[in-house]
């Protein structure tokens, strides 16, 4: 029996055979993407991972980066509050349109009551996550081990 990833590998190549099938008798020159690198798809992976875990904490309650976390989504979030210079940036939910959002917990409450809230404008909202999510992929990518040199034996290393 075919395991989940056996047929995802005959989807891919069977979409692949189609497009270039297809295009070949249409006569366009459709130019087919290259396929990403293992490691780019890992860190991709990772880095989806790391913010779905601080997205579903941020359901409950507001979350605030932390330099030493494990999770570098928590890591990247405390790289863009220093980057940002609002130093009350945090993750939360907005309960009137179930969305998570980015807020500022240090703002005065004559602002909060002026501007309905802590939560940042929806371009400036944008613009942080689109951020965090590079930051996410930097920082995965850049912890991530590469590859190594293969082991060999003695007889075979040149003094």
């Amino acid at each position: 029996m075919a395991t989940k990833s056996d047929l995802s590998t005959l989807m891919r190549t069977l979409g692949r055979q189609l497009r270039s099938k297809l295009a070949d008798s249409l006569g366009y020159d459709i130019p087919i993407p290259p396929r990403p690198s293992p490691r780019m798809s890992v860190v991709e992976k990772v880095s989806r991972n790391a913010l779905f875990e601080l997205v579903g904490r941020a359901k409950s309650h507001p979350q605030r980066g932390e330099m030493d976390s494990a999770n570098p989504a928590y890591v990247a979030l405390a790289e863009l509050t220093e980057e940002s210079g609002r130093p009350g940036l945090a993750l939360g939910l907005r309960y009137e349109t179930g969305e998570i959002t980015f807020l500022d917990l240090d703002l005065e409450t004559d602002k909060v009551e002026k501007s309905g809230g802590a939560y940042v404008e929806r371009s400036l909202n944008l613009r942080l996550w689109r951020r965090l999510e590079e930051l996410i992929y930097i920082k995965v990518d850049s912890t991530m081990v590469g590859p190594r040199k293969p082991i060999r034996p003695p007889e075979e290393v040149d003094i």
